[in-house]
Parts: C-alpha cells; structure tokens; sequence
C-alpha cells in the first residue's frame, strides 16, 4: 500500500467522519421522533463502504467513529438527563459506552470478510451479535435496536416471536447490504454473480418475513379478557421527594380514576396504576418474625413488629376508601380489582426495599407484590456503592432498591396476569425470561402489565422509545401488552404488536381496555435467544481463527528470516 501523505491522511479522516455521520444521521432519523423507518432501509449502508473499503481504518479512524457515535446516542437518549442533575454524568457515560457497540460492527465485520465470508453474511451476523451483547453487558439496554425502527409496520415485526428485535435487525441489514451491492454495481466494483446471489439472498428473507407476517396477522385472537383500566397523569417527581408530594401525587390519582371509571362505557374489571404511584408516603410493609428494627426506628423487637402491624392496618384501611369511591362509579361490577405501583419494604436481617406493583382484591385483601427484578444502574442503584466509604453521601435518595425475588402471576377474576416494571419491557430478555419461567411452572399469563413512571425524561423521545420497546416485546410474547405511566407510554398494545389506543405523552386520562386472549406460544419464549448467542458465537470463532492465522504466518516469516 502506498504511503499516504499529509494531506492524504487528512483527506481519509474526513472521509471516515463524515461517512460515520451519514450513516447515523440516517438511524437517529428512523427512529424517534421522526420515525421515518424506510429510512432504516439503507441507513446502514455508508458504514457496509467503511466496511468494504480497501484501505485500512486506524486507530485514529477507529477513535472518530466512535466520537461520532457517542453524539448519536447522546442524542437519542438526552432524556435521561433529565432526571436528576446528577444523571449528567451517566448519561455522558452510557453514551460513550454505546456508540463502542458501531466501532466493534465496523471492525469485526471487516475482519470477517477478509477471512473470505460473503458480506451478505458477515454484516446481519455481527450486527445480532453485537445487539445480543448489549443486551447483556452492564445490565444490559435493548432501547434503539435496529429492529425497533419497523415496530409501526405490523407484517415485518411479526418474526419477533421467532427471534425477538434480533430477527427484524437481521433482515433489515441483508436489506442494507443488497442496496450497498446494487450501489457497488452502479460503480462497477464488483462482480455480477455476487451481487445478483446477494440480492436474491436479501429478497427470499423479505419475502419469507412478510409472508410469516401475513400468516400470523391473519390467524383469529381468542375471546376478551378482563377490562383493564390504565390510568395516566403527568405528575412532577424527583428523587427524594417529600412525603406530602407523594400524598398530592396519590390523591391526584384517585380523582383521576373516579373520572376514568365515571366516563368509562363499559364496567371495569382491574385499575391499573403508574410505578410507586400508590406509595403516597405509605409504601406496603412485610415483618418477619425475627425482623430487626432499623437503628433509627430505636424500637424493641415487640415494638417494632406492633408499628408494622399498624402500617399495614393503616394501608388497608386506606385501600377501602379508595375501591369504595370507585364503586360508586363501577356499576354494576363494583368495586374492581387494582394492581398498582407501590413501594415495598421487606424486614428482614436488614431493611429491604423494592419498586413494586401490589395486587389488592376487590374486598381489599392485598393478593400478592411483586418485586421489580431488573434495576436501573445509577437510577435505583449504583454498583460500587456499597464499598466506597462516604460516597452514600453523595448519592440522592431512591437509589437503594433491592431485585425482586422473580416472574409472579396474578389472577384478576378468571384472567391470569404477569406484572412487570418500567425498565423490564426495555431490556427485551427480562419479560420473555420471565414468562419462560412461567411457561416451566406449567402456566402463561393471559396478559402483561407493565407500570412505569416515565416522569423523569419530561417530554423526550426516550417515552416513544420505550413505547416501542413494548410493541416488539408483545409480539415476541405473544401477549398483549398493557401500560400505564406517570407522563406515558400509557397504552393497550395488543399481542400483533399493534397500538390499539394510547395516551399522547404529558396528558392526564385514561385508555380503556379490552385485550383478547391469544393462545399462542412464541418460540422465542421457549428457546430464548440462543440464535442470538449463536451470531457471537461464529463471531468469536472466525475472530479466533483469524488471530491464529495471523500468529501462523508471523512465525513463518520470522523461522524463513533465520535461515
């Protein structure tokens, strides 16, 4: 290779930023909020010319690309700094930690390819794998993934109970790479039969998506279930928040739902409620026998048990108030079941606290809790915490939550429901892990309830984002999705993945709804994501190879320049 002068150099930096920005121009476009996902369609295509040019990409190279990665995510994901000041910092830092994620694409799928594997083949395989890792990785995300820009467009997202998001990234990049080779064509920088076998390559997988699509939007759903009513407002939070904001907070929600049921056309089975938004100062409170009593509380052990006693007294009591106002607007079923956000606290050796969703019968018996299971990182805990001397100082109130014990089913009159919370639906292997579990213990649910306080990210994309992290998760379930939350997404998303009625972002009210029973069960809940897992597999295997190789002939080179 020639050597690249001065200006050469120069000339290629700017090459590789300004490709790197088209490129990711192209994917914030087909994401929220403009959401124009045929964009999506060739928005991978100037990073499959970074990956096919000739030339090497540096270090340097390697540095700029990340660089313009990082804005990308910083800004998709700019809500979350809303939450808190503190939340700067972090949101800096997921930032840069993400955009790593298109560096690794860009150059595992160039090594690949120089190891003779068609493009064709090398690109959708790194893309799932690095997806896949992500997924995992520091708790993992699954927010803008590839396959979320075609969540509106009910016949590509149906292969979601095949695969999950992984399958619609994979076909969308076969789809990007035919329209990169058809490009190359133009130019005459490749040869026919490969590009013609691609293209053919990328049209049967579009062909077979869609007509899986058409197949499983056709197939019949069951009778309805319960009528469930999801209750949105936009109230204003904040980590720490006083006791007399929570009980503001609570007490807008019970007038919201009297409303909600008083303009309801048809009798409400179950009222759903936003995360912790049923606290009101009163999180619901479990005492073992041989609890201890928190050092502050300065409380025997009999005097402390009496106290829980009392607070436990006290909720319920509460709780009747509140499914007795809403009898009076529920004729003729009464009063209705509630499932709810609401602290938990569990005294146990030590105080644990949990973000929870509290099941309460009709006569006001508290049914079972559920225990959130995937905590956010930074916003309910901080890993090293715990081991820094003085750094729990700094750090603001609420970020100490424990992971619920796991999966949980409620039954809500004859309807079995899963409940989940707020980042769980985000982070795509949690709610189908989940509903494995139940699969196993011989039951699915009926429906997922999903609460979430979306309050923290104001009026950003991130709610849409989330929104669309249900409507894949649905389909990959295959059950119908249920929302309610602080500020939105509140939505019946149904098990196609459709939206069948939402809340705009912000608004306070109500969505009314009346899923369908759908009895199929998704392969991607019964094998998981072990195609996924695959794609790093053959990724790690063909990068090992390649490592082997190059040491090969390092050594030969260096045993012919002894003799």
């Amino acid at each position: 290779m020639p050597r690249m002068n001065k200006d050469d150099s120069t000339a290629s930096t700017r090459r590789i930023v300004g490709t790197a920005a088209i490129s990711l121009t192209l994917l914030w476009i087909a994401q929220p909020p403009m959401a124009l996902w045929p964009v999506a369609m060739f928005a991978i295509v100037p990073m499959l010319a970074l990956i096919a040019t000739p030339n090497p990409i540096s270090r340097r190279g390697y540095l700029l690309i990340w660089a313009t990665s990082t804005v990308y995510w910083l800004f998709s994901l700019q809500g979350l700094r809303h939450a808190h000041p503190a939340m700067h910092f972090p949101w800096l830092a997921l930032g840069g930690y993400l955009a790593i994620y298109h560096v690794v694409f860009i150059s595992v799928t160039r090594r690949i390819v120089q190891q003779g594997i068609p493009l064709i083949v090398a690109a959708p395989v790194t893309w799932v794998a690095q997806e896949c890792i992500r997924n995992y990785a520091i708790t993992g995300i699954s927010a803008l993934m590839l396959g979320h820009t075609v969540a509106d467009v009910p016949g590509l997202i149906q292969i979601a109970d095949l695969a999950g998001s992984y399958g619609i990234g994979f076909v969308i990049v076969t789809i990007n790479v035919a329209v990169y080779l058809l490009l190359v064509l133009c130019r005459r920088e490749c040869s026919l039969r490969q590009i013609a076998a691609s293209c053919v390559t990328a049209a049967m997988m579009v062909a077979a998506t869609l007509g899986y699509g058409y197949y499983r939007l056709h197939q019949p759903l069951g009778d309805e279930v319960a009528t469930f009513a999801l209750i949105q407002r936009n109230e204003h939070v904040e980590y720490g928040q006083p006791v007399e904001h929570e009980i503001t907070i609570f007490q807008n929600y019970v007038k919201e739902t009297v409303d909600a049921l008083r303009a309801s056309q048809r009798p409400v089975d179950a009222v759903v409620w936003p995360e912790s938004m049923f606290t009101g100062g009163v999180p619901w409170m479990i005492a073992q026998p041989t609890a201890k009593a928190p050092p502050e509380a300065r409380l025997s052990g009999p005097e402390f048990q009496a106290a829980v006693a009392e607070q436990r007294r006290y909720y319920l009591e509460r709780t009747g108030y509140v499914l007795d106002a809403l009898a009076a607007e529920n004729s003729p079923v009464g009063r209705p079941h509630l499932l709810v956000g609401c602290g938990v606290i569990h005294y146990r050796d030590e105080p644990h606290v949990f973000s929870g969703v509290i099941s309460i019968d009709p006569d006001g018996t508290v049914q079972d809790w559920y225990g959130k299971t995937h905590l956010v990182m930074f916003g309910e805990y901080i890993p090293i915490a715990p081991w820094i001397p003085g750094l729990r100082n700094f750090i603001p109130p609420g970020m100490g939550l424990k992971q619920g014990p796991g999966a949980k089913l409620f039954q809500v009159g004859e309807t079995t429901v899963a409940p989940n919370i707020c980042i769980e639906t985000s982070v795509e292997r949690v709610t189908v892990n989940q509903l494995n579990s139940l699969r196993r213990g011989g039951e699915l649910p009926e429906v997922i309830v999903t609460v979430t306080n979306d309050g923290w990210f104001d009026d950003s994309s991130v709610i849409e984002h989330h929104l669309r992290c249900g409507q894949l998760v649905a389909v990959a379930c295959r059950r119908p999705l249920l929302s309610a939350a602080n500020n939105g997404p509140t939505a019946w998303i149904n098990s196609r993945g459709g939206v069948d009625s939402r809340l705009p972002r912000g608004n306070n009210g109500a969505v009314v709804a009346t899923p369908r029973r759908d009895d199929r069960t998704s392969l991607y809940v019964v094998i998981g994501d072990w195609p996924a897992r695959f794609c790093v597999l053959f990724c790690g295997v063909v990068l090992v190879r390649s490592w082997l190789k190059n040491r090969r002939k390092v050594n030969d080179d260096l045993t012919a320049a002894k003799v």
